[in-house]
């Protein structure tokens, strides 16, 4: 029985067609709905003016936050408020999405595949690889 789904959103194509997959899927099971958005941190690497670029990265967090709260708005539009969470979590992505589908008891993780080639997957890593290795709770990949 699947009462709780937690959905790995990034913006991309993939992770649009995953939340639609789980969305229908939270229709048809009657289940809680969390969107998790998870915001990288941004390696800093110190210049002799560290004060002003942590201004700097600062404002534009600031900045980001804004747009990726409107983003899930967006995608939860027509949803009733009842059942659907937002998050915006700050981490490593697969590790964060991981952790909070433990901490929230999550039945179903869903995240979208970005279609990577394989040397891509190999220099880069894949998020969506790393979730369904890392994740003690059933995952779903989406393409």
């Amino acid at each position: 029985m699947i009462r709780h789904i937690l959905v790995g959103f990034d913006g991309s194509e993939g992770a649009r067609r995953a939340a639609d997959y789980a969305r229908r899927l939270a229709e048809t099971f009657d289940a809680k709905i969390t969107y998790v958005f998870v915001l990288e941190p941004i390696p800093v690497v110190s210049l002799g003016f560290a004060e002003s670029f942590s201004l700097a990265h600062q404002q534009m967090q600031a900045k980001d936050l804004e747009r990726v709260h409107e983003i899930l708005a967006r995608l939860t539009e027509g949803l009733s408020a009842e059942g659907v969470d937002r998050r915006v979590e700050y981490g490593p992505a697969a590790d964060t999405i991981c952790r909070l589908a433990r901490e929230l008891d999550a039945d179903l993780v869903v995240v979208g595949a970005r279609g990577l080639g394989a040397v891509e997957r190999f220099l880069i890593g894949s998020v969506s690889s790393r979730v369904v290795h890392l994740c003690d709770r059933n995952v779903l990949v989406v393409h």
